[in-house]
């Protein structure tokens, strides 16, 4: 019994996770474990609760991590900036449209904010074809150009694939190089990991942005500007802290 009671403090310890040393208790050992493990968390339903918030808290942070620094996304601004602001966009989506000149004006009149750009094309094949191309581009160092074209071409005319090339050759595109590199291996899996993060995050339309690890749905102006002078401010306090 008293081998059993070793293992339990040690799981306590570590979040009631298995361990190696779990292996080497006989069945009727592991029964008792877990009996009393379970008599616990009955009688202190807290504990639980704390275990599950902290594995929430972490399973968040490492999501914010895995979307802010992927290298291979395109991103404005400095790499170490405090304030991190993540879009995922879609190139039909008005309220993407809208959001250009907001973004434009943070990338420019911020040295402490650093943009990272995701596309999410959801809403049409149109979409779906644009961000493979602006994906395809990234390489030849003009995808912030292509961006903008895409982002001001209108809504109420269709994105053909000749219109997508237009605007990538007046922004400075090799088109056949470009239309090489759309349907790789390489592309199709940042669009589905971005799909993923997206669900991750409960993005169920666009643009969400995520601003140090908080989501701010669509386009709101005045809720995204709260929240980067939120995210500033705790930044700058963590910075005092250190």
């Amino acid at each position: 019994m008293a081998r059993v009671f070793t293992a339990l403090s040690l799981a306590c310890f570590v979040g009631f996770a298995p361990t190696a040393s779990a292996q080497s208790f006989n069945a009727q050992e592991q029964a008792e474990i877990r009996a009393i493990v379970r008599e616990y968390l009955v009688r202190n339903p807290d504990v639980l609760r704390e275990a599950l918030d902290s594995l929430e808290a972490r399973v968040t942070a490492e999501r914010w991590q895995q979307i802010r620094n992927d290298p291979r996304d395109f991103a404005l601004g400095p790499a170490n900036a405090p304030v991190t602001i993540v879009e995922f966009y879609d190139y039909r989506c008005a309220y993407c449209h809208a959001a250009l000149e907001w973004l434009s004006d943070v990338v420019r009149t911020r040295n402490d904010v650093r943009v990272v750009f995701k596309e999410l094309p959801i809403l049409s094949a149109e979409s779906m074809e644009a961000a493979r191309a602006v994906l395809a581009s990234r390489p030849q160092g003009r995808y912030w150009q292509f961006h903008q074209a895409l982002m001001s071409f209108p809504l109420n005319r269709e994105l053909t694939s000749a219109e997508i090339d237009r605007i990538a050759r007046q922004s400075g595109i090799d088109v056949a190089r470009m239309r090489r590199g759309m349907e790789s291996t390489e592309i199709t899996a940042i669009l589905e990991d971005n799909r993923a993060h997206a669900v991750n995050f409960q993005i169920s339309g666009t643009p969400g942005f995520v601003i140090n690890g908080e989501l701010i749905s669509g386009f709101d102006e005045t809720r995204l500007n709260a929240r980067l002078r939120e995210a500033t401010r705790e930044a700058r306090e963590r910075q005092a802290q250190r």
